[in-house]
């Protein structure tokens, strides 16, 4: 029988070293696991290496601004339809972290090799007409073996974990993701350790989940964390949308450059995520659920 995968949220982060490279799932304002950022926030974790999806938001803004960053794997930093993310563009103009210039497809096909264990993977014409080339050193160009045609490469990316936010998990780790699912799947076998934070968990006695419908498969899960409400402030399709009052307080105050009194107040004068929710209260967060009904 395999054993069974749920704990907390703080529990779930608590092996992350220092140093730690770390994948991260979520797309712009959606499925981002807050629950698992916010008790790294906590812990104090430092120079972590960040390769998250594509369209990054809030918590990699967050994770830089409480001064866990080392280096970034970046294609975009923003709070969608509320502009750029303030403090990644500080510490990128200020040179306070390392930037790993990329974009959609050398985060896409380095996970892709990442995940399928190879060096690198070739790509189609690309980059000829762009200067990423130029600031990215790792994008490389070889010889082809059968054409003798120059090709443009990118490096296999992979993770030590990968934080991920699902809807629906079982007791083994089988996670459904829903709404924008960009690739997690693939991220996930990237990593060497996965930790899912998931909105529900199905009791043992439920019926198990349909393998079409699950995005990442129990089998290469390490932890799930039972985190109600965890991609809040963000949205979880399906359950409840953003708050949009709370980013907007968010992004005023980064653009200030005063996000650690965000951070006092929501992450750090809490214990766990249980005081958070209970901070933010349960009639502001049953409003975000309406907004599905």
């Amino acid at each position: 029988m395999t054993a069974n995968k749920v704990t907390t949220p703080e529990e779930a982060v608590a092996g992350i070293p220092d140093g730690a490279v770390l994948a991260l799932g979520g797309v712009h304002s959606h499925n981002s696991p807050m629950a698992l950022v916010n008790a790294l926030i906590r812990r104090g974790v430092r120079d972590l290496e960040l390769i998250p999806t594509p369209s990054a938001g809030a918590p990699v803004d967050m994770l830089i601004a409480a001064g866990c960053v080392r280096r970034l794997h970046v294609s975009y930093v923003g709070l969608e339809f509320l502009g750029l993310a303030p403090n990644y563009r500080r510490a990128a103009e200020n040179q306070t972290i390392e930037i790993v210039e990329g974009d959609e497809a050398y985060i896409v096909y380095g996970f892709r090799a990442g995940a399928s264990r190879l060096p690198f993977l070739p790509l189609p014409p690309l980059y000829e007409g762009t200067d990423l080339p130029k600031v990215n050193p790792d994008i490389r160009t070889v010889t082809d073996p059968y054409t003798g045609r120059t090709v443009t490469t990118v490096p296999a990316l992979r993770a030590d974990y990968g934080l991920f936010h699902a809807q629906v998990t079982d007791r083994k780790g089988n996670a459904q993701i829903f709404g924008q699912r960009r690739f997690e799947d693939v991220m996930a076998k990237a990593c060497d350790h996965v930790i899912i934070s998931s909105d529900e968990i199905l009791d043992e006695y439920a019926p198990a989940p349909d393998p079409r419908l699950v995005s990442i498969p129990g089998a290469i899960v390490d932890q799930v964390a039972h985190a109600p409400f965890g991609a809040y402030p963000l949205s979880s399709p399906g359950h409840y949308g953003y708050d949009r009052d709370r980013l907007v307080e968010y992004r005023d105050l980064a653009a200030q450059d005063r996000t650690k009194e965000y951070l006092e107040t929501y992450v750090h004068s809490v214990a766990d995520h249980q005081e958070f929710l209970e901070k933010v209260g349960v009639r502001r967060l049953l409003a975000l659920r309406q907004t599905f009904r």
